[in-house]
């Protein structure tokens, strides 16, 4: 039953991913949904993680002007 449950979180993380993905696409690049290949849905499901990527925070390492490294 776990196993079904995290394999149900999966499918609808992966179908969020391939949504935003498809939503990042210029629209007069995306192809209709009966036309995705194999090839085109790992470029979606790519382009989607990026996309939730560039959402996250940035870490910032300030610039030490003494160079003294801190722990």
């Amino acid at each position: 039953m776990d196993l079904l449950i995290l394999f149900v979180i999966a499918v609808m993380f992966t179908t969020v991913v391939f949504f935003i993905g498809r939503f990042a696409c210029p629209k007069h690049d995306r192809v209709p949904l009966i036309e995705v290949d194999h090839v085109l849905l790992w470029t979606t499901l790519r382009r989607g993680w990026h996309a939730l990527g560039s959402f996250g925070p940035m870490t910032h390492y300030p610039d030490d002007p003494a160079g003294t490294a801190r722990a």
